[in-house]
């Protein structure tokens, strides 16, 4: 990390400074929005988004005003076990309870302060959730919220930099941080004082040396999110003396098509789907939790499988998921009016396609089937859809050890001064490995991290005004040449 030399020159000055403008980002930038305080947010890309762009857009909520208004009755005690329970009691208990106590709230704060317009979705999507608690936009895509956030955060004052990468923190002798250099299009190097630093961009999915280093175990997966996912922020903290948890955790998706690498619901294998390897067997229950057939698809010739169903299902699932219908439908579906047909796009075995599909009909009229699958939902007829899916790593899971504040912590658990860490940057909520993420939990860290450093800072920034201190020297200087 590197020291601040001697007389450095500070170009700007920032009361709150954000790395990353994606879901957690804008969260912390509008939580501590105030006519008093200086806020800045880098963003590298052209535009707003990050992993969180890539996503359904799924925020768990309990004990929402949604919720209540649909007669679900739902708690953040329901919410921790539902968490604990997917990731074995393997994530920090104190932050997890934190998040899942203002999952609700957040929600509200959402659809109320920010006028994002979601709706809670219906059963299902990941059975790990007891309740319906998943809250998502009516496009079902994770860039509506994006949009949302981006869109009104300049009228409330903050500075949105957007093509505007920092290029390292800088600190003090112990390790606290000063400020940050970054990159501005068309102009040299600029160095900024902050009084606080949030890292919220992503985690390092898009890095293949931190992979094999910490990851080995998704080697060969396609990289589904952000390609800013570049893991800077985890390694500035660390050079910074901050702790870190789960380098090994990562979220990877079972059905995501091949090529675009868009995420089929898993919706639709619950309205009556299946799934099927290059020989036309089916090889998993369909309805185990999407984590759960990860590996038994890779483990297929090819790592690949085709989703097969009929206009039924697609129907059921494309009237309350508009990006499927839209998006990755459009994209990604085949169609033929037998199986005979499907089967000869996709170069199937069509024997056994048929019999899969006809054992699946004849065990729709009740009980369990072979592989354990209890419901099928409405027998198959034609015409026949396909989508040809393989798993691809969508984020990584591990990242910067924060507290309930969201303060970056050292490995004795004394905070790094001023810097706070959420989104992909930060240790989330899924523990170690690849078997503890549930739906939902990557914008709830994002969103919910970003929420509380906002307020957090703010906090901070402003008691620290009240107590009357020596000016620091920070005269303007212009631009390195």
């Amino acid at each position: 990390m590197p020291v601040a030399p001697a007389g450095l020159r500070w170009h700007e000055e920032t009361d709150f400074g954000v790395v990353g403008a994606g879901a957690c980002g804008l969260a912390a930038a509008h939580a501590a929005a105030g006519d008093d305080l200086r806020i800045t947010v880098w963003e590298r890309g052209k535009e707003p988004g990050g992993t969180s762009a890539f996503s359904r857009g799924c925020v768990p909520g309990a004990g929402s005003r949604l919720q209540r208004a649909a007669g679900v009755t739902d708690s953040a005690d329901d919410f921790y076990a539902d968490v604990m329970a997917r990731n074995h009691h393997r994530s920090d208990p104190a932050l997890t309870r934190r998040l899942c106590a203002l999952s609700g709230e957040l929600v509200d704060w959402l659809t109320d302060a920010h006028r994002i317009d979601l709706t809670l979705l219906p059963p299902g999507g990941d059975p790990g959730h007891r309740h319906a608690r998943l809250h998502a936009p009516i496009a079902s895509d994770g860039q509506a919220l994006i949009d949302a956030l981006a869109g009104t955060i300049m009228r409330r004052g903050v500075k949105l930099r957007l093509g505007t990468p920092v290029l390292h923190l800088w600190t003090d002798a112990e390790g606290g941080v000063l400020g940050v250099q970054v990159k501005p299009p068309k102009r040299g190097v600029t160095n900024i004082r902050c009084h606080t630093l949030l890292l919220a961009s992503d985690g390092f999915g898009a890095n293949s040396a931190l992979l094999a280093q910490h990851l080995p175990a998704v080697a060969g997966l396609t990289h589904g999110g952000a390609p800013t996912s570049t893991g800077d922020a985890v390694l500035w903290g660390v050079d910074a003396g901050a702790a870190t948890r789960d380098l090994d955790a990562y979220y990877a998706y079972p059905y995501a098509t091949v090529g675009a690498n868009l995420p089929v619901p898993w919706d639709l294998l619950q309205a009556g789907a299946v799934l099927v390897n290059q020989a036309g067997e089916r090889f998993v229950n369909e309805l185990v939790a999407p984590v759960a057939a990860v590996e038994p698809i890779r483990a297929q010739p090819g790592r690949i499988a085709y989703v097969i169903c009929d206009a039924g299902a697609l129907k059921a699932v494309g009237a309350s998921d508009a990006h499927f219908a839209h998006s990755i439908a459009a994209k990604a579906l085949r169609r033929a009016d037998d199986l005979a047909g499907l089967a000869s796009q996709f170069q199937i075995g069509v024997d056994a396609l048929a019999g899969s599909v006809a054992a699946c009909n004849a065990a729709r009229s009740g009980g369990v089937d072979a592989l354990g699958r209890t419901h099928f939902g409405a027998a198959f007829e034609p015409p026949f859809y396909g989508i040809r899916v393989s798993p691809a790593l969508f984020a990584t899971q591990g990242g910067l050890v924060v507290d309930s504040e969201a303060r970056v912590l050292r490995p004795d658990g004394t905070p790094v001064p001023a810097l706070y860490a959420g989104g992909g940057a930060a240790a989330g909520l899924s523990g170690p490995g690849g078997d503890g993420y549930l739906l939902g939990n990557g914008l709830l860290c994002a969103l919910g991290l970003g929420r509380i450093a906002g307020e957090h800072a703010a906090t901070v920034i402003r008691a620290a005004r009240s107590v009357p201190s020596a000016p620091p020297d920070s005269s303007p200087a212009p631009p390195d040449p």
